[in-house]
């Protein structure tokens, strides 16, 4: 009986849960990943390097995710924003608006990072899933300005929504690609000027 009363015991014990998740350790390290994967880049990205930026064991960082880039998706998807929904009044103010909250949004070190991992998916399956899930965010986001535009009685020919979206959206990626966190020191002004610029050409497609 002490033998098997022994045994439950001990089956008890191993049965008992962990040491419970330290939510503060765990921002530190999702933090941790942003900075170190803008600083050291997706090839030098390692786990001991997030380990060391955050201060803690690289066990610890194990055992909450499998490898690097299931932390980098995990920290992109916990620190990502919602789309705010513009309503400007007029469709031109609307893309404005849109295209100045993308741009403001990838000059930011997250919304880079967020922009290279988007482009690495190309290359790297991991990252698939997160590019897909954050281009269909902003696809929905402009289709609202536009569906808004139609209910106010703007003539929008459908065909070329999608050419228009994907200029303006191409142009602010390119305006990243070109000045990456240099654009950091931009003005809003500045975000604006350029922004409208880029849209006042642009909706030329949409002219008969």
């Amino acid at each position: 009986m002490t033998g098997i009363r022994d045994e439950q015991t001990a089956g008890t014990d191993r049965r008992r849960p962990g040491r419970p998740r330290d939510p503060v350790a765990e921002q530190r390290i999702l933090d941790a990943a942003i900075d170190e994967f803008l600083e050291r880049g997706p090839a030098r990205f390692t786990i001991d390097g997030v380990a060391r930026r955050a201060g803690v064991g690289k066990s610890t960082v194990y055992l909450r995710w499998p490898d690097r880039d299931a932390l980098l998706v995990e920290s992109v998807r916990a620190r990502s924003r919602s789309i705010e929904d513009v309503d400007t009044g007029s469709l031109r103010g609307d893309l404005i608006r849109l295209t100045t909250n993308l741009l403001r949004f990838l000059r930011d070190p997250l919304g880079y990072a967020t922009f290279r991992i988007t482009v690495d998916a190309v290359a790297n399956p991991a990252y698939e899933h997160i590019a897909r899930e954050l281009a269909q965010k902003h696809r929905h986001a402009a289709r609202r300005v536009f569906d808004r535009a139609r209910t106010r009685g703007d003539t929008i020919d459908e065909a070329a929504v999608d050419p228009v979206v994907e200029c303006l959206y191409g142009a602010v990626t390119m305006q990243v690609l070109n000045h990456g966190l240099d654009m950091a020191s931009a003005s809003e002004v500045d975000l604006e000027a350029h922004c409208t610029s880029t849209v006042d050409l642009v909706l030329r497609l949409l002219e008969p």
